[in-house]
């Protein structure tokens, strides 16, 4: 359903920018946010992404974005960061992270939104360790990619 498509572009959406799996590729056909590169995640250099190190960059990516500085993204923020395609999700991204309907977004609403970012950094740790290697990464990249790829009509 096209409800479905929407949704999971907006959570890799919010995932991306709350510090969650930054990873996940956005649904739409395949076409969701660029992936963050794997080796500006690890940022110990250590061939393993740990959940701090995904918060600690989506914060940064969220800061980058927050071009007035206030702590929140305002529409036009968002705006101005997403890819054509992507604006059109806005709307429904700011009705479900938007709790206090402010018309602006803090990290901790977006990450509020993104409810189930530990089980996806989880189920994309099949070794357990606590880190995702580059293998484990792509792995998820591949499976968020499969089950969002799937055109609205043909989604049951």
């Amino acid at each position: 359903m096209m409800t479905q498509t929407v949704l999971a572009g907006t959570m890799a959406t919010l995932l991306m920018m709350a510090g969650g799996v930054a990873q996940a590729q956005g649904a739409g056909f395949g076409r969701g946010p660029k992936p963050v590169p794997f080796e500006e995640l690890d940022a110990n250099g250590d061939g393993e992404v740990t959940r701090a190190e995904m918060q600690a960059n989506g914060q940064a990516r969220f800061e980058k974005a927050d071009t007035d500085g206030d702590g929140y993204l305002s529409v036009a923020e968002l705006e101005a960061g997403a890819q054509a395609k992507a604006r059109r999700f806005i709307g429904l991204l700011m009705s479900r992270a938007d709790a206090n309907d402010d018309g602006k977004l803090s990290i901790d609403e977006m990450r509020d939104a993104a409810p189930n970012r530990d089980a996806v950094f989880d189920e994309m740790d099949t070794d357990g360790s606590g880190g995702l290697t580059r293998a484990e990464m792509e792995a998820g990249q591949k499976s968020f990619r499969q089950k969002h790829s799937t055109p609205p009509a043909e989604q049951g």
